[in-house]
């Protein structure tokens, strides 16, 4: 069980983690604290280091990439290895093999003061790439499961799987496994995490079950529970792969704010823990296998902070056999990152002539033009989900879908200072009559769902003119990306259960 906090207080401080995630927060975040003096006391680690052999990448036949510099924009590829070789891993089961339920591709953008963190699902239906197996023995492409490539070629296949999907160049890559993890999180004194309902979720021999144990709140839990917190997947949210990267996104968010509180860039003695906790169990590509290499790609992102990481998961269809399907949108995404855009790509603005409310400034804007986020402020499970589809069905662009950790009797609309009218639309149609200037937002506008939601009205009557509504659309089986950045705090969805 967890030790407990309320929230905003300092801390004292597949199936798995789909480790990546993690590995996120400790790599990157751990990196960027190396230099100075602190470096002297980690030069004997780089030994701990594992080299993988790449030379199944044939060069000529790579994507190209940027000069690499130390401000230029590069990809990092994060892969977590469920393999239950190597000390700290043998007592999760006796499965053979390897694979990579997740992957995350990071890019830093040019000047390295941004980055983007793309969430692959592991059951994207893709081509593999052919590849060359651990015996020597090859493979030919075919479409199957992304994850097969990690089990079929290991890390350098998942790469040049990438690579063949994206026409984006992997300019380097680390793999971790489940020692890392729990060393690491340890190491930093713990991570918090917030659920909206108890969880539990026992093992149960020959059908699964991660461990978790947690009550409803602000748990602040050691590396074991925190494996168990990101492996559980069948007992909380809907149960799928694609609800549990959600919440290992959350969880590394809390992470990355848990470490930058902590003063891990100030603290030589942590910075030793964790780095030695990352070097004796990653895997990387042999340029980036040196305490060198780790502490110059540290030091060039200085500027990195949890508000401009942005998490997402790829744009994605589901189909009737249940399988993650890639579409036009996420070709959009590789675009952008190949052309070092940000994402949502940003429009020009519209020209007078283009704007329906152009000739009548008075007029409010059309749903369709307006961003919000919906948060659950109850312990009603799926609340925002409920209110978000409702929402969609009538046109608004809903960005983000979460748990707040305010509880409110009361809906309320948060709303920028420019998107005053925008709110006002939102209110009048939901019958939300509390509405509050918040200049922190990151999304433009967030509706709080409260205990008092009624749902949206099917029509639009105020004092002032009034956008004409749209007939409800045919809900559409395209998910959006974008989930929030690494500044935001959300709650989990728990199962409600409880250890009796």
């Amino acid at each position: 069980m967890g030790k407990h906090s309320a929230p905003g207080t300092p801390s004292s401080a597949h199936p798995w983690l789909r480790k990546a995630t993690a590995a996120f927060s400790i790599f990157i975040l751990g990196l960027t604290a190396i230099g100075g003096g602190a470096v002297y006391a980690i030069n004997g680690l780089g030994a701990n280091i594992g080299a993988v052999d790449t030379s199944d990448l044939n060069v000529s036949d790579r994507p190209d990439s940027f000069v690499q510099t130390d401000t230029s924009p590069t990809n990092l590829l994060i892969m977590g290895s469920d393999s239950r070789e190597g000390k700290g891993n043998s007592s999760y089961g006796s499965v053979g093999g390897a694979r990579s339920d997740t992957t995350l591709l990071v890019h830093l953008y040019n000047d390295r003061k941004d980055a983007l963190v793309v969430s692959i699902p592991r059951d994207s239906m893709v081509e593999i790439a052919g590849c060359t197996r651990p015996d020597g023995s090859t493979t030919r492409p075919y479409t199957t499961k992304f994850n097969a490539a990690f089990a079929f070629g290991g890390p350098v296949c998942t790469i040049k799987t990438i690579e063949k999907l994206t026409n984006l160049r992997v300019d380097n890559f680390v793999v971790v496994d489940f020692k890392a993890f729990k060393t690491v999180v340890d190491a930093i004194g713990g991570v918090q995490v917030c659920l909206t309902t108890p969880a539990y979720d026992p093992v149960v021999p020959g059908r699964g079950g991660s461990g978790l144990n947690l009550p409803a709140g602000y748990s602040t839990i050691s590396g074991e529970q925190a494996l168990a917190f990101v492996r559980a997947r069948e007992t909380l949210g809907d149960g799928s792969d694609l609800s549990r990267i959600k919440r290992q996104q959350d969880f590394v968010a809390s992470m990355i704010r848990g470490m930058a509180n902590k003063g891990l860039l100030t603290n030589p003695q942590m910075i030793y823990r964790v780095l030695g906790a990352i070097t004796s169990s990653i895997e990387t590509n042999p340029e980036f296998a040196s305490i060198k290499a780790l502490q110059d790609f540290a030091l060039s992102m200085g500027g990195l902070s949890p508000s401009r990481i942005t998490f997402l998961t790829l744009p994605y269809e589901l189909r009737g056999d249940g399988n993650v399907y890639w579409n036009s949108e996420t070709e959009d995404l590789w675009q952008a990152i190949r052309m070092d855009q940000q994402w949502p790509i940003v429009e020009p603005s519209a020209s007078p002539s283009d704007s329906p409310n152009a000739a009548d400034p008075s007029m409010p804007p059309m749903p369709a033009d307006i961003k919000l986020s919906v948060l659950n402020a109850t312990t009603t499970f799926g609340l925002a989900k409920t209110a978000a589809s409702d929402i969609k069905a009538k046109d608004y662009n809903v960005i983000k879908v979460g748990n707040s950790t305010r509880r409110l009797a009361q809906s309320e609309i948060l709303y920028q200072s420019d998107q005053l009218a925008a709110a006002k639309v939102i209110a009048a149609q939901t019958g939300i009559t509390k509405l509050t200037l918040d200049k922190t937002l990151v999304s433009p506008i967030v509706l709080l769902v409260g205990t008092d939601w009624k749902g949206v009205k099917a029509s639009v009557t105020t004092a002032s003119p009034t956008p004409v509504l749209k007939p409800s659309p045919t809900p559409s089986p395209t998910a959006t990306s974008t989930e929030g950045t690494a500044a935001d705090t959300t709650c989990t969805e728990g199962n409600n259960r409880v250890k009796k």
